[in-house]
C-alpha cells in the first residue's frame, strides 16, 4: 500500500535571528548590581514555590476527574462493545472482503486523495512547521526575559502569515480568485438569460411602441378594422409595420387593444373614444355611452328570472364593452343597439317525433300546414312513409337576437303506471272481460335540473326520485266459458257476424290477444294508407268523437240497439260528431297513427257494456286464424 507523500518544504524556510545585543547590556548592568540581583533572584524563588504548590494541587484534582473519566468511558466502551459484538464481526467480515476485492479501485482513490491532500494541505502544513519554530523563539526569547525580541517575532510571524508567499493573502487570492471568475460569469449569463426582450415596432417610419410578438399586431390590425368596416363600412386603412428586436427595459409590452388605439391616431382620420360593443366576439357598433343598454339587457334576463334560489340566467354569447378610440362613423346610438338586442331571427331546429304522432298532428303543433312540412322534409308524405319515435324531422322557428340559458332545480311529480294481471273468469263466456280491480298510477316525486334555451327546455338532469304513492295493480277477469249461439247474429248473410268491414281496402294486421296478439292488445289491426276511408260496421248513434288520452288518438265509438259498442281509433280526422246517428257503411273517420300507434292503422274494438269482446266473433272479412 502506497503512503500519503507530503512534501517537505523545511529546508526552503529561512529562520529569521534577531542579535542579541539587548541581552548584553543587561548582564553587564547585573554585574554593577549583584548585590540588588540576589536579593530579586530569591523573593522569585519564594514566589515561584508557592505558584508550584498551587499548581501541583490544580494538577491532582484534575489527574482524579481524568481519571474517573477514563473509567467511565471504558465501562462504556465494554457495554456498546457486548451490545454490538456480533453485529460487528459480520460487518469486519463484509469489511475483509470488500477489501480484498476491491484492490485496484482503492489504489485508485488513494492516489487521488494524495493529489488532492498535496494540493490543499502542503502549504497549510509548511506553513505549521514555521509558525512552531517561530513560537519556540518566541518561548525562548520570553524565558531569557527578552520581550522587544519576542514582540518582533511576532510581528515577522504576522507578516510571514497575512502576506508572505504562503500568507494567507496569497492563499486567499489563490483559491478565491477562480471562484470569483466563476461567479462573475454566472452572473454575466443570468443577467443576459433574465434580460425581457421585446419587437420595437414602427408604423409607416414612426415609432409605436414594444410588443411582444408579431402576432399582437395582427391582432390589432383586426381590431382596427373591425372598428372601421361595422355594419357594412366597406372602408380600409393599410399600414406597413417594421419590426426590430430590442431589450425592453423599464418600458411595458403595448396590448393588442392599446396598440389599435395607436394605430387609429396614426391613420388621421376622425377619432373618438368610446365603448365598444361586442357580442360573441363581433364588432356592432361603438357607444359614448353604455348606461341605457345595460338596463335594456337586465331587463331581457329579467324576462326569464322566476327568482328560484339556485336559478342561473345569461346571455348564451359573450358580451362585452371594450373603452377605447373608434371611428366617429362606427359611433352608434343606444336606441339602435337596443333595437337590434330585441329582434328576431330565424333559425333551422327540429322536432323529434313521439309516440303518437300524425302528420297532421305534428302540423298542428308546429303551427305549419302539411306542404310546408313536405317543403322541409321531403318524402315524408309519401305513402309508404311510417313516422318512427325519436325520428327528428326540419322545422325552421324564430328566436330572439339575443339567446338567453336558464337553469334551475325544478320539483314536480310524475304519475308511475300500474300493473295489469289478468285472471281465468269460469262464470263469463271467452271474449268477456270484467274489471274485478281497477288499477290507481302512483306518484314519485322528482327533483331535477331543468336547462332551457329562450324558454324551450334542452336538456333535464334527474338528481333525486322519491316514491311518494304506490301504484295499484289493474285486475281483469277474462271469461272461460265457450260463446254462445246468439252471439253470430246476423249483420252479412254470407258469414253470420254483426258488423261488416270498416275499412276501405285494409288489409289484416293483428290478432287481439285472444288468439296470439302481444299482451293487452283488445282490439284487431286492420291497415291502410294516410287517409283511407273509415266506415260504420253497422248502424247506430256516435256516443264518442275526439280525443282519447287512454292511447286511442282520435277515435269514434258507435252504440248499435243492441247494446254493443264499435270502437274506431288512431283516425288522422274524424266526420262525426257525439249524439249523430249514423248507418251502417257510412264514412266515419280516416285512417291515420295518432295516440299510441304504428304506422297507419285502424284499431277496431267490439265492447258489451265494461266488457271487452273477441272482435273474431263479431267482424266479418277477418282471416281463419288458424290460416293466419
Amino acid at each position: 500500500m502506497g503512503k500519503l507523500m507530503i512534501p517537505d518544504y523545511r529546508d526552503d524556510i529561512e529562520e529569521t535571528i534577531l542579535p542579541d545585543s539587548d541581552s548584553e547590556k543587561e548582564a553587564q548592568e547585573a554585574d554593577v548590581k549583584p548585590a540588588v540581583a540576589d536579593t530579586s533572584e530569591n523573593r522569585n524563588e519564594e514566589n515561584n514555590e508557592e505558584k508550584d504548590k498551587g499548581k501541583n494541587g490544580i494538577s491532582a484534582v484534575a489527574d482524579r476527574i481524568f481519571d474517573f473519566l477514563v473509567m467511565a468511558g471504558q465501562y462504556f466502551c465494554h457495554i456498546i462493545a457486548d451490545v454490538f459484538s456480533k453485529p460487528a464481526v459480520y460487518v469486519a467480515y463484509a469489511a475483509v472482503f470488500m477489501w480484498k476485492h476491491t484492490a485496484l479501485f482503492r489504489d485508485a482513490v488513494k492516489r487521488t486523495f494524495c493529489e488532492i491532500g498535496s494540493f490543499f494541505f502542503a502549504p497549510l502544513l509548511k506553513s505549521k512547521r514555521v509558525l512552531q519554530r517561530t513560537n519556540r523563539q518566541i518561548r525562548t526569547a520570553k524565558e531569557q526575559g527578552d520581550n522587544k525580541k519576542a514582540a518582533k517575532l511576532y510581528g515577522s510571524i504576522a507578516k510571514d502569515a497575512v502576506f508572505g508567499k504562503q500568507g494567507l493573502a496569497v492563499t486567499l487570492f489563490n483559491y478565491a480568485a477562480p471562484i470569483i471568475a466563476i461567479v462573475f460569469l454566472m452572473s454575466v449569463v443570468g443577467y443576459a438569460t433574465g434580460t425581457d426582450y421585446a419587437i420595437k415596432l414602427t408604423v409607416d417610419g414612426k415609432f409605436v411602441g414594444y410588443i411582444e410578438s408579431e402576432q399582437v399586431f395582427n391582432d390589432a390590425e383586426r381590431i382596427m378594422q373591425e372598428r372601421i368596416t361595422y355594419i357594412g363600412n366597406e372602408k380600409k386603412i393599410s399600414m406597413e409595420p417594421e419590426y426590430s428586436l430590442e431589450m425592453l427595459g423599464d418600458q411595458e409590452y403595448l396590448t393588442k387593444y392599446q396598440l389599435a388605439n395607436k394605430l387609429l391616431e396614426l391613420s388621421d382620420t376622425p377619432i373618438e373614444y368610446a365603448y365598444g360593443m361586442y357580442i360573441g366576439g363581433k364588432f356592432y357598433g361603438a357607444l359614448v355611452d353604455n348606461t341605457a343598454v345595460e338596463a335594456e339587457l337586465e331587463k331581457i334576463l329579467d324576462g326569464y328570472r322566476t327568482n328560484a334560489k339556485d336559478e342561473d340566467v345569461a346571455f348564451e354569447k359573450d358580451i362585452e364593452y371594450v373603452p377605447g378610440l373608434y371611428l366617429s362613423d362606427s359611433i352608434v346610438s343606444s336606441d339602435e343597439i337596443i333595437k337590434l338586442i330585441n329582434s328576431k331571427k330565424e333559425e333551422a331546429s327540429y322536432y323529434t317525433v313521439v309516440d303518437g304522432d300524425s302528420h297532421s298532428g305534428i302540423c298542428s303543433k308546429l303551427g305549419i300546414s302539411m306542404e310546408e312540412l313536405e317543403a322541409l322534409n321531403p318524402g315524408i308524405m309519401d305513402e309508404d312513409y311510417v313516422l318512427r319515435a325519436g325520428e327528428k324531422l326540419l322545422k325552421t322557428q324564430e328566436v330572439p337576437f339575443l339567446s338567453v340559458s336558464i337553469s334551475r332545480t325544478e320539483t314536480y311529480n310524475v304519475e308511475v303506471p300500474y300493473e295489469t294481471k289478468y285472471e281465468d273468469d269460469d262464470t263469463r263466456y271467452e271474449g268477456v272481460e270484467t274489471v274485478y280491480q281497477e288499477g290507481e298510477t302512483g306518484t314519485n316525486k322528482i327533483t331535477a335540473k331543468v336547462y332551457y334555451v329562450n324558454g324551450e327546455e334542452v336538456k333535464r338532469t334527474i338528481k333525486k326520485t322519491e316514491r311518494v304513492k304506490e301504484p295499484v295493480t289493474e285486475i281483469i277477469l277474462q271469461g272461460t266459458l265457450p260463446p254462445q249461439s246468439s252471439h253470430y247474429s246476423d249483420a252479412s248473410a254470407d258469414t253470420g257476424k254483426k258488423y261488416i268491414w270498416p275499412v276501405d281496402g285494409g288489409t289484416f294486421w293483428e290478432w287481439g290477444w285472444w288468439d296470439g296478439g302481444y299482451a293487452g292488445h283488445r282490439g284487431v289491426d286492420i291497415g291502410a294508407p294516410y287517409g283511407t276511408d273509415v266506415y260504420a260496421g253497422a248502424s247506430g248513434t256516435v256516443i264518442f268523437a275526439g280525443w282519447d288520452n287512454g292511447g286511442l288518438g282520435n277515435a269514434v265509438m258507435i252504440l248499435h240497439p243492441d247494446g254493443y259498442t264499435t270502437v274506431y281509433a288512431h283516425n288522422s280526422e274524424i266526420f262525426v260528431s257525439a249524439g249523430q246517428e249514423v248507418n251502417q257503411g257510412e264514412c266515419i273517420a280516416a285512417v291515420g297513427e295518432t295516440g299510441l300507434a304504428y304506422g297507419c292503422h285502424c284499431h277496431f274494438e267490439v265492447r258489451y257494456g265494461s266488457e271487452r269482446l273477441n272482435p273474431r266473433y263479431y267482424l266479418s272479412g277477418l282471416p281463419d286464424p288458424g290460416y293466419y
